[in-house]
């Protein structure tokens, strides 16, 4: 059985476990937002003719809604898949102790400026190890799967010259 709108379902069900008090006010806002996703209660657009009429209900545009997010997700990873090169990578991710994650959350500064250290630091070693060149992707991601605070590096790795050495 297939359920309609199961995130709607599961955070109706369990509303007096994260609206509280204790929960992350940005946890709280993008929950109920979801909540609200194509309802009346973020307004609609009526259209209509001499013998139809619709409604259109508006969403919530939030990152965290499965509708929303699902479409501005497709959407973000359709103009990266266009940008990038028709060469092979290799994926790294750089990671960091769990003790200095506060100094990162208290210093936004500086977990802006770990992207660029991350590609300094792939381009090094590759450079050292097998004198290539390669182009470098870099995003930083600031929180884990169970949503905590957690700056992290994803890269991707391009050889600069297909088909010579292995990054």
């Amino acid at each position: 059985m297939k359920y309609h709108d199961p995130l709607r379902q599961i955070l109706s069900q369990t509303l007096p476990h994260w609206d509280r008090s204790q929960t992350r006010p940005s946890v709280r806002w993008a929950f109920s937002r979801a909540l609200q996703c194509r309802t009346p209660e973020l307004g609609a657009e009526v259209y209509g003719s001499d013998s139809d009429e619709r409604i259109f209900y508006h969403t919530c545009k939030s990152r965290s809604c499965s509708s929303c997010g699902h479409r501005a997700t497709l959407h973000w990873q359709r103009s990266w898949w266009a940008a990038l090169p028709e060469v092979p990578y290799k994926g790294i991710t750089l990671t960091m102790p769990k003790e200095l994650w506060p100094l990162f959350r208290d210093n936004p500064h500086l977990a802006k400026a770990l992207p660029a250290l991350a590609a300094a630091v792939i381009q090094a070693r590759v450079s050292d190890m097998y004198g290539l060149r390669v182009g470098i992707i870099a995003i930083l991601h600031t929180f884990n799967g169970q949503l905590e605070f957690n700056s992290h590096v994803h890269t991707m790795a391009m050889s600069a010259i297909s088909g010579h050495g292995k990054c």
